[in-house]
């Protein structure tokens, strides 16, 4: 059988295995930094962005870098969990090592396709889709942004999960979807540039918290109201309202009938530290 396929089919057998054990099931979203410390291995955001990502085994600690996006975060989480399922040592990763797919790097790739499948399993990705009623192959770039931060992974890593492994888009909407970059899309939407990321949740969003740190921004279903002081509502949008994420803590959104409700979680920006402790109030902040 071809090494490749095998490889891929090991990935997702044990990508389903891990949420098994993790309590998720297969169509749901995850947060996989709460789902590693929940499987007892620790999490931490290390200083700059030099790394691409570290698991220690004598420790069974995760590394992340504190720099990297939100998107690359979770993959490189995801990619390092991978070295624990499959009983690996100790890894220090370049980022560059997790993009290549290289044929003399077989638990690299193996644990790549890990990393993708706990995030994006095909029906979390199905399931996304046919609750907003879009269809993947011909999607928006809207449709598709919002879907990968519901999935907790970058607009590019969705797309090109969306093209290579699942088979879901044909490879020319995959290259005219590429032509905006996240960038591009948030001026587009916010029509600034100071927020580094923005948080799209409809009312189909589920399962998740709506995750940020200090500064970054979210759009949330029109008539929503937040409570706490983590983040507030900062104007309107025709999407819904804006939110912008202002000091550590916990916030709770809910639609005015009470149909929707979803926690916002703000941390420091450029958390340093253990994972778990990331959105603790912090009055140094403010």
């Amino acid at each position: 059988m071809n090494t490749r396929i095998e490889l891929a089919r090991q990935g997702l057998r044990s990508a389903l295995e891990t949420r098994r054990r993790a309590g998720k099931s297969k169509s749901e979203p995850v947060c996989v930094f709460d789902l590693a410390e929940g499987l007892g291995v620790e999490v931490k955001f290390c200083p700059g962005n030099s790394l691409g990502g570290m698991y220690a085994k004598a420790s069974q600690t995760i590394l992340v870098p504190a720099l990297r996006p939100p998107g690359r975060q979770a993959f490189t989480c995801a990619h390092e969990l991978g070295h624990w399922v499959f009983g690996h040592g100790t890894r220090i990763d370049e980022w560059d090592d997790m993009e290549r797919d290289r044929d003399d790097q077989p638990e690299e790739r193996l644990v790549n396709h890990f990393a993708s499948y706990l995030l994006m399993p095909p029906w979390a990705v199905e399931a996304a889709f046919a609750q907003r009623r879009w269809n993947p192959s011909n999607c928006t770039p809207t449709q598709a942004y919002i879907v990968a931060g519901q999935l907790g992974v970058g607009y590019e890593t969705l797309i090109q999960h969306l093209r290579w492994s699942l088979r879901l888009i044909p490879v020319h909407h995959a290259e005219e979807l590429l032509q905006t970059t996240p960038k591009q899309f948030r001026r587009s939407v916010l029509g600034y540039d100071e927020a580094r990321h923005l948080v799209i949740a409809d009312h189909a969003w589920s399962n998740v918290a709506v995750d940020l740190q200090v500064g970054d921004a979210a759009i949330l279903p029109e008539s929503v109201a937040v409570e706490g002081s983590s983040a507030t509502v900062t104007g309107a949008h025709e999407m819904g309202v804006v939110v912008t994420a202002r000091v550590p803590g916990i916030s709770r959104a809910e639609s005015a009938d009470g149909a929707w409700a979803v926690f916002v979680r703000v941390s420091r920006k450029d958390f340093v530290g253990r994972s778990t402790y990331r959105f603790l109030e912090d009055p140094d902040v403010g």
